[in-house]
């Protein structure tokens, strides 16, 4: 008797989990993959980008996109280079519920899990970038070399906003950020920044070639505050450390560093900066090591300074 109540049992959940799968199966084969491209394409074009997509449809429990390319509007001759990424996969997950998006890019991945009700976790897991990958030298105008990996693993609260529905917070979040690189190198190119001694103006740098060799770092976060456990890398070329702490805010351009930068260039290296190592040799130098120098970075992350 309880063997064929069993059996019965078995079944029921069977054919229960059958239908959910194809139900699931044919939300994926009839999901209207044009008009969601055509409203990527509207909302990065709203955005100020251009976005190509090569295809899209279903992957495995996903929405999955080929050959994009995203670059941002402009007038000038030539036009930037795009963003190059292989592919996006979006789609639900189980294990927490919540929602999942992979990118494969540089010849590694990234992956985002956002899950929770009251307080929502986000997971950002970079593995295996390829630093020296020719679509970043592309996009970016700098030859890099070197491995990346890279985690954040934040937890971020609801908070009520005025009369509407409560939203996360990332002013309140804690968790961590963990970030390891081997090999760290510029191998040339050209980056424009904004060097304080001489003017507000951005100015275009040729950059020479950079060995910063293997790099680590670790931020720790509680409500939002931010402690910098561990940040440093050591070459031939450089050695260099950073202490301090990060406020977080609602808007992560207007994340406020209070960091102490120390770092100490080997004299020939610092010769062939040229116009970037006249502007090292204005940092101060380090008050517990006049060997070294140091530099504070505040300010905002959207509009940092650096003196």
């Amino acid at each position: 008797m309880a063997s064929s109540k069993l059996k019965v049992v078995r079944k029921i959940f069977a054919y229960s989990g059958f239908f959910i799968l194809a139900v699931i199966v044919a939300f994926f084969l009839t999901f209207p993959y044009d008009a969601l491209k055509d409203r990527a394409r509207l909302e990065a074009d709203q955005a100020g980008y251009f976005l190509k997509i090569a295809s899209m449809g279903p992957g495995f429990f996903a929405v999955r996109a080929k050959g994009i390319e995203l670059s941002k509007k402009s007038d000038a001759d030539p036009p930037p280079a795009p963003l190059k990424v292989e592919s996006v996969s979006a789609g639900p997950t189980l294990i927490p519920p919540g929602a999942g998006v992979t990118a494969k890019l540089f010849g590694g991945t990234v992956a985002v899990k956002i899950s929770g009700f009251s307080n929502i976790h986000v997971r950002i897991d970079a593995d295996d970038l390829n630093l020296a990958s020719s679509d970043l030298k592309e996009f970016s105008g700098i030859d890099f070399a070197g491995m990346l990996e890279a985690h954040v693993d934040l937890t971020l609260p609801r908070v009520p906003v005025g009369a509407g529905p409560a939203e996360p917070d990332l002013g309140q979040a804690s968790g961590t950020i963990n970030i390891d690189a081997k090999g760290l190198a510029v191998n040339g190119g050209t980056m424009t920044m904004v060097i304080p001694q001489f003017g507000p103006e951005p100015t275009p740098l040729d950059l020479p070639k950079i060995v910063v060799g293997d790099l680590s770092g670790k931020i720790k976060f509680e409500k939002g505050a931010g402690t910098i456990e561990k940040f440093e890398a050591k070459s031939a070329d450089l050695e260099l450390q950073a202490t301090g702490t990060l406020k977080l805010a609602k808007r992560l351009e207007y994340t406020e560093p209070a960091i102490e930068v120390r770092f100490k260039p080997d004299p020939e290296f610092q010769k062939r900066l040229g116009l970037i190592g006249s502007a090292l040799s204005m940092v101060g130098p380090d008050p517990k090591d006049p060997s070294w120098r140091m530099g504070r970075l505040t300010g905002y992350l959207g509009r940092p300074n650096f003196r």
